[in-house]
């Protein structure tokens, strides 16, 4: 390419047309394009703050590994313990119990899973303090310290009875912190009446809100050991809940420990939750493809736009051609013509997009109620610069594939025919 091509394209960019339909066209085309990679750059975004908010809720909320035996008969834990943190990228182990129960407030009662914990090592494992709410109607405007201080004394609170219910089970309860529940174990007792089901009433100390709906409104915990005491079994575990240094290597480890406890059987974060991550990863690439439409709809007005500016030009196409430009520098003129429009149009959506991005990160645009998704009342906003960087050049393409055909219209005019009528 030499510089007289960038220097003719550049003058027919910027002159005046005679057919104002034509600079209109190229101005609208700019614009289209701005704004469909600004509107990908925002929802790419969206969905990925949605992701990870909903990673770092799931990944909080439980534990990343777990290794859990058939009908809770993990008896050897303190052994279990000693070998599982003897392993590479284990930071820390908890035992727990889950067993379903029922629950009952007055006249309501709610089938649901109840989870023992250890009140003190479960801190090491989950990020539970982070999740748990002084009370169910108001969610207290705390930062992440005094959040995180609330939370780790609720859950310490629990060595002393007391339970901590799923945001959903106590709404549908009508419960809120200080209220009491009944606890129902499906283990009978006997009595002079016959067997009847134990029973425990149990203070509410805090509320469970993460933002995913299979958690808030299935789970609740207790201190294990009063787990242990209500259904008789003293000594038994339903498994190890286990904390990894990178969470990334979660499966690696699950397989690693599956070896080294053959009769157990371990599951992580990933495989938990598979599907829903990858119903997202499906939305999002379908997301891309359909915002994708706008661009590649714009990219047929720069076609008819050249088009019509390559009639237009003809005369000059001619002339040119009379004086020794080849077919393919003619086509070139008009490529960077198209190029031009593109990587204007695409370097303003990024700008654009980036900019819409850091409002939304910093100002409550949109008022979004807690409890709705995980990770508050926020608009969750995640930019990754090599998706934008791609979602830039995937525009840019677009737009200059759709130069290919004026450029071959453009170099395959004959100067004879040109001048015919001049």
């Amino acid at each position: 390419m030499s510089h007289y091509e960038l220097f003719v394209a550049l003058r027919y960019f910027r002159s005046p047309l005679k057919d104002h339909s034509i600079s209109i066209i190229t101005w609208v085309s700019m614009v289209g394009v701005a704004l469909g990679v600004a509107a990908l750059i925002i929802a790419i975004s969206l969905m990925n703050g949605f992701r990870d908010n909903l990673q770092r809720s799931i990944i909080g909320s439980l534990p990343h590994v777990n290794i859990y035996g058939v009908v809770d008969n993990i008896t050897d834990s303190p052994q279990m313990n000693k070998k599982v943190l003897a392993h590479e990228g284990v930071l820390a182990v908890s035992p727990y119990i889950v067993k379903q129960t029922l629950l009952m407030a007055g006249q309501q009662n709610l089938g649901t899973l109840i989870r023992g914990i250890d009140p003190v090592r479960e801190l090491k494992v989950t990020e539970i303090a982070s999740f748990i709410r002084q009370s169910l109607n108001v969610f207290e405007p705390l930062d992440e310290k005094q959040q995180l201080e609330l939370g780790t004394q609720v859950v310490h609170s629990l060595k002393n009875g007391g339970i901590i219910l799923g945001a959903r089970i106590a709404k549908k309860l009508n419960v809120n912190t200080g209220d009491f529940v009944k606890l129902v174990s499906s283990h009978e007792r006997l009595t002079p009446l016959g067997s009847l089901p134990r029973l425990k009433k149990i203070e509410v100390i805090g509320v469970f809100e993460s933002g995913i709906s299979g958690y808030d409104e299935t789970l609740s915990f207790v201190d294990f050991r009063l787990i242990q005491k209500l259904y008789q079994i003293p000594n038994h575990i339903s498994g190890l809940g286990i904390r990894v240094e990178q969470v990334e290597q979660a499966p690696q480890i699950a397989k690693q420990l599956q070896k080294t406890f053959p009769r157990h059987i371990t599951s992580n974060w990933a495989s938990d939750n598979q599907s829903i991550f990858q119903v997202m990863k499906l939305e999002k690439i379908g997301l891309f493809l359909l915002l994708s439409l706008i661009i590649v709809v714009v990219s047929f007005n720069i076609l008819s736009s050249l088009t019509m500016l390559v009639f237009e030009k003809s005369k000059e196409i001619a002339i040119l051609k009379s004086i020794g430009a080849t077919d393919r520098s003619i086509g070139v003129i008009f490529m960077l013509q198209g190029a031009l429009i593109g990587w204007i149009g695409s370097l303003s959506g990024v700008l654009l997009g980036l900019l819409a991005a850091w409002v939304l990160m910093n100002f409550q645009v949109i008022e979004v109620p807690a409890g709705v998704y995980p990770g508050g009342g926020k608009i969750p906003i995640a930019l990754y610069f090599d998706e934008v960087a791609w979602t830039a050049l995937s525009a840019f393409l677009i737009c200059f594939f759709a130069t290919l055909y004026p450029a071959k219209k453009a170099s395959s005019l004959l100067p004879a025919e040109a001048l015919r009528y001049e």
